[in-house]
């Protein structure tokens, strides 16, 4: 879709508009709205919400009948990620409705009453399917996000933290740039390819509208979220995790020139919330990226030295090989992705695996600024990181 047309979506309910001039947004809250609790990244946002707060969380969860079902979930979640959860419980309150329907699913009275309970929202949540077209995407991801502003700016203006992607950035006219900076326009870019990425782009673009309506935001762009870097817990369904296991079982990787971040959950989710409660962090967008980015040589080599031997083959070789060897294994790894990944970009000589590996170019100094103080770091993609991940 070109800016022009995704531009046309980004029309903010005039209902939305907050009657309050200012508020504290940054004291320390007494309850907390999470969506994606369910999720990785919301797994350990939620964890590190629990421990860095005393509040209780309000967490957004869909598909359960009842609030036992629906807390089961949430804590079969954190259990999943290896994360402790058994002193905290009575803080954890699930709400059982869908980002995707007005009002969150919520009657008029429980939408009020939320809104009067809570003091900051963070979303966290979000609809993925690469194969999806944009329209797919559009009720969870951008009109979910316009009700999330519409409980922000409801009885007391709450700052909202959103969670966004890299995926804002997947254009011709960012994959030429050698440096792709938090603050760089969105417009700037011509055709964003991709349902998922059109729909976040829309989002934060809303998200702008929002900021100039007063409500207080925060943008987060998570690089590729690896796992835990001290546990290993990991999401082994995301396509990094699926292509590190696809090179160890097949022994072979493509020889491409692309490179990876690599950039561990518990960093990302340390950072989002330690931003988040600061104040000079309204209205800024943070990066969250490993600047240490490793080449898939690179990467080759460290998991070759931890025992696994892994050959670099002609990227047109590897593509034929994981094909035959999807066709006599059905249930392999990457049955499900290797059509998205080896397809060309339309307009480009770009595959999308290509394409998903340009976040080495993601400048990410407003996260380096706002953790200058602090002693939260990225860890190193090195081969203390992969043990861990492999073991």
């Amino acid at each position: 879709m070109t800016v022009e047309e995704l531009l046309a979506e980004v029309v903010l309910d005039p209902t939305i508009k907050p009657n309050f001039t200012s508020v504290d947004c940054y004291a320390e809250p007494n309850a907390i709205f999470l969506t994606g609790a369910t999720g990785f990244l919301g797994a350990f946002l939620l964890d590190e919400l629990l421990r860095q707060t005393q509040a209780r969380i309000y967490c957004l969860v869909r598909g359960c009948k009842t609030d036992a079902e629906a807390q089961q979930k949430i804590v079969k979640n954190l259990d999943r990620y290896l994360l402790e959860y058994d002193s905290f419980n009575s803080r954890i309150i699930p709400v059982i409705r869908d980002l995707s329907s007005s009002l969150l699913g919520l009657n008029e009275q429980q939408f009020e009453q939320l809104a009067q309970e809570i003091d900051v929202i963070y979303h966290a949540a979000t609809f993925l399917n690469l194969a999806y077209p944009y329209t797919a995407m559009r009720a969870a991801n951008v009109w979910g996000t316009q009700e999330i502003l519409r409980l922000a700016s409801k009885i007391q203006l709450k700052s909202v933290h959103f969670v966004s992607s890299y995926a804002v950035f997947k254009s011709t006219g960012y994959f030429n740039k050698t440096s792709i900076l938090e603050d760089d326009d969105l417009e700037n870019c011509g055709v964003v390819y991709g349902g998922y990425a059109q729909s976040k782009w829309v989002t934060e673009k809303l998200l702008e509208t929002a900021i100039s309506q007063g409500i207080p935001v925060s943008i987060y762009r998570p690089g590729t979220i690896t796992g835990h870097s001290q546990t290993g817990a990991y999401n082994t369904d995301q396509i990094w995790g699926c292509l590190l296991k696809s090179f160890i079982e097949q022994g072979i990787a493509p020889d491409l020139n692309i490179e990876f971040d690599l950039t561990p959950v518990d960093y990302v989710s340390q950072a989002i919330v330690y931003l988040s409660r600061q104040q000079e962090s309204q209205g800024k967008t943070f990066n969250l990226v490993n600047p240490e980015c490793l080449k898939i040589g690179e990467l080759v080599n460290l998991i070759c030295s931890l025992g696994y031997p892994i050959e670099l083959i002609d990227y047109a070789k590897w593509e034929s090989k994981m094909r035959d060897v999807i066709l006599s294994s059905p249930d392999n790894v990457l049955s499900p992705i290797l059509p998205f990944l080896t397809k060309k970009i339309s307009g480009t000589q770009l595959t999308y695996l290509e394409a998903s590996s340009f976040t080495s170019k993601l400048d990410c100094e407003n996260t380096m600024k706002g953790l200058t103080y602090t002693s939260i770091t990225c860890p190193s993609a090195d081969s203390k990181l992969l043990r861990t991940y492999l073991g």
